[in-house]
This record gives structure tokens, C-alpha cells and sequence, in this order.
């Protein structure tokens, strides 16, 4: 099994460490500002994984539908990794490594764009489930549900536009390759 990042370090001829020969990835903003946004960014995903939470509390005649409850439940992960990105983003230094890069600023903008198509799914089938149960099921839990589901699809849509916009301000420094063997 071939390691992700294993061809961005090659040692020199002659030294015992390695040394990094892989792009850099330029992204500046003060330090201050920085810590302000991750500090947003934490408290984002923390009111995210408080409205999953409460809308997995309601208790919906819909989270027994599977096609409603799997997408609901596979939310979480990447909502974990949206926090463990927004935590380490205020470490980042102004000149990334690739690595550094991926488990900031890539992981967090695929994190939100997962939770984003999870919770239009999710919105998608509850509204459908709706739709055909109205007569049937106590609707006042379950359109609840539903909008929370919909708040929370808008969160994810303005989160999407700024971390593009965050993306649109880092610089990718192309580096020399020279094979070392």
C-alpha cells in the first residue's frame, strides 16, 4: 500500500533526514484574524452537531425510514472532520505543506460540501415522506425535523461560498522535482 504524501520528501544524497521537495501552498492572513475565524468556524460546527442532535431527539415518524435516517447518521462524520479541520486551521502556517494543506482548509471545504449534499438528500426524502404521510403520522415532529434539516442545508450553502472564497486565496507554489534515486 502506497502512502499518500511519501513522494513530496526525498532525502539528499549524503544526509540522514528527509526533506521536503513537494508543492507549497501560500495562504496569508494575520495571525489575530486567523485565530477569530477558526474560533467562527469551531463555533459553526458546534450549532451544526447541536441541530443534528436535536433533530435526531425529535423523534420523527420519518427517522424509521431508512432513506431518511442513513443520510441523517452519515452527517456526522464529516461534521467530526469539519471540527477537527476548523481546530487546526488557526495552526496553519503561512507556507502549507501539501499535507498541512489537505487536513485544514482541503478537508474542511470537502467536509461541508458532504454535509451539504447529505442534508439536501435528507431534505429531499423527508419531503417526499411528508408528502405521502400527511394524513397519517403526527406532522408537527416531523416538519420540524424537516426544518431543521433545511437550516441547516442553508448553513452548509453559505459555508460552501466562503470556504471558496477562502480556497481562492491560497497560492499553490510549484516546486522543481528532481528525482534523488
Amino acid at each position: 500500500m502506497k502512502k499518500k504524501f511519501v513522494q513530496d520528501y526525498k532525502r539528499k544524497a549524503g544526509e540522514e533526514k528527509f526533506s521536503y521537495v513537494g508543492d507549497y501552498y501560500i495562504f496569508y492572513m494575520e495571525e489575530a484574524e486567523k485565530k477569530r475565524r477558526a474560533v467562527f468556524q469551531v463555533l459553526f460546527a458546534t450549532l451544526q452537531l447541536v441541530l443534528l442532535v436535536v433533530a435526531g431527539l425529535l423523534n420523527s415518524p420519518g427517522s424509521y425510514k431508512v432513506y431518511i435516517v442513513l443520510p441523517y447518521l452519515c452527517m456526522i462524520l464529516p461534521l467530526i472532520y469539519y471540527i477537527m479541520g476548523a481546530v487546526g486551521f488557526s495552526r496553519i502556517p503561512e507556507k502549507m505543506e501539501k499535507h498541512q494543506y489537505e487536513v485544514t482548509m482541503f478537508r474542511m471545504m470537502k467536509s461541508v460540501l458532504a454535509i451539504f449534499f447529505l442534508c439536501v438528500f435528507t431534505v429531499c426524502a423527508d419531503g417526499i415522506f411528508l408528502m405521502n404521510n400527511k394524513n397519517e403520522i403526527d406532522a408537527m415532529t416531523e416538519i420540524l425535523f424537516w426544518g431543521i434539516m433545511i437550516v441547516l442545508a442553508v448553513m452548509d450553502y453559505v459555508a460552501l461560498v466562503y470556504h471558496n472564497r477562502l480556497q481562492k486565496r491560497v497560492v499553490v507554489e510549484k516546486q522543481e522535482r528532481k528525482d534523488t534515486k
